[in-house]
């Protein structure tokens, strides 16, 4: 029997939703919190990126139920739970793949590998960054603003479009390079607009105030110091999800942004 494992948004509808699906599940998956082939999140698109960290070096596949406030990641809603069951029980789905980036951070002491569903990002909430972008070692710009974001066609619905990057058709191994407060005058200019890149492409990250930061891996937030460089790429490791319902990326973006 295959198994399946929970990850819970912590309100009491996420919890009333999982206790259902627990219920509806019994002798049809056994459910496993430590090594499962399914992982089922009730919550939103913060509770997905939980399940998808927690259980990255397992392969398995994610589906979501939405029980809150953006469901981006989501295929269910929480009154369609008995719909989810059924169709688990009758294995109708098909799986797609979404890219992940690796971003590799080069300390004094040695390297550290992350890897991330949405997008890395690196700011300084009070302080002007000096960044020096290389593409393919070769330098793109010297960035100085807020920040600066690289995400990936996932991500591309997230923070990164709230600061005005580009929405990207996913199925696509892509990354793009969207500015946090760039500054734009006779002194000092950058490129201004996002940059999409492909997958045989790296960004290379030298600051010059790298002691001072904050490293943004999709939820997760690190305080850096000592950095020498920071470097970007497509990840060869995918994310699968498992979609039951033939919903297209024009429908969740117009459920997500435009209809409500």
């Amino acid at each position: 029997m295959k198994q399946y494992a929970l990850v819970v948004k912590q309100d009491e509808l996420s919890k009333k939703v999982a206790k259902e699906i627990r219920t509806g599940l019994m002798g049809v998956l056994e459910y496993n919190q430590d090594d499962p082939d399914l992982v089922i999140s009730v919550g939103g698109d913060g509770t997905m990126l939980m399940s998808v960290h927690q259980y990255l070096k397992h392969d398995v596949n994610f589906v979501g139920v939405h029980t809150g406030t953006l469901g981006f990641f989501t295929d269910f809603q929480k009154d369609e739970v008995l719909e989810l069951i059924e169709l688990i029980k009758k294995n109708e789905y098909f799986v797609t793949s979404r890219s992940l980036l690796e971003i590799k951070v080069k300390y004094n002491e040695g390297i550290k590998t992350y890897l991330a569903l949405n997008e890395m990002r690196i700011d300084h909430g009070y302080a002007t960054q000096v960044i020096d972008v290389y593409i393919n070692n070769e330098l793109l710009e010297v960035f100085r603003g807020n920040g600066l974001c690289i995400s990936t066609p996932s991500g591309s619905t997230a923070y990164n479009k709230s600061i005005g990057g580009a929405v990207i058709y996913p199925g696509n191994p892509l990354m793009q390079l969207t500015e946090v407060a760039g500054i734009q005058h006779n002194a000092y200019r950058s490129l201004g607009s996002s940059l999409i890149l492909d997958a045989a492409k790296v960004i290379r990250l030298e600051g010059r105030h790298f002691d001072q930061v904050y490293l943004g891996i999709d939820h997760l937030s690190y305080s850096i110091e000592k950095v020498e460089y920071i470097e970007v790429r497509i990840a060869e490791k995918k994310v699968n999800f498992i979609e039951y319902k033939n919903k297209s990326f024009i429908q969740r973006i117009r459920g997500a942004f435009i209809n409500g």
